[in-house]
């Protein structure tokens, strides 16, 4: 292999190592890496949260989702909508650039707490979990590598149902080129 071809293949990061690496951390090293999370507490039984998440129209960039996660201290449905519509606006959550030294800003719109018309269910599993002294809680992973165009967007929705109260949180964490 010429010494070309051997860069092509593996990543050389800013202190020269030279790695195999995951498409995402070369994204983070290019400023180029986001993610959005939020906590709700207290969540009744067979409550549900919504967390929107679009590409705006004319945004030019492409989202390449790497992965939805979901973190529930009970057993919890987990559903995943695209084409939704918002028919009322919700709470902003502002997206981290993951490489601390980038000035880069997202271009995705996140939000909370909104009133959302949902569109074609295209993904849903489970959190495992319990209720009450059984609650061991779980942790899901779905949508991973997921592509978002400009005009697009997804509801991530996930819904008690444990018997009692719970907290649960949703993390999305991708790459805009």
């Amino acid at each position: 292999m010429s010494l070309e071809a051997f860069k092509k293949v593996f990543s050389r990061f800013s202190d020269n190592v030279l790695a195999v690496s995951p498409r995402f951390q070369k994204k983070i090293e290019e400023g180029k890496g986001f993610v959005v999370s939020r906590r709700f507490e207290g969540v009744a039984s067979d409550a549900y949260v919504d967390i929107y998440f679009e590409n705006p129209s004319g945004s030019g960039k492409k989202i390449h989702i790497e992965v939805v996660e979901v973190v529930s201290m009970a057993q919890a449905w987990v559903d995943i909508y695209r084409g939704n519509t918002v028919t009322a606006s919700g709470t902003s959550i502002v997206p981290v650039n993951l490489n601390m030294e980038s000035n880069n800003s997202s271009i995705a719109n996140a939000e909370y707490g909104g009133s959302y018309s949902t569109g074609e269910l295209i993904s849903n599993t489970v959190c495992p979990g319990g209720s009450r002294i059984r609650a061991v809680g779980g942790a899901a992973e779905v949508g991973e590598m997921m592509i978002i165009p400009p005009g697009l967007n997804i509801l991530v929705r996930v819904t008690n149902k444990s018997a009692s109260a719970t907290d649960l949180s949703v993390r999305i964490l991708w790459w805009e080129e």
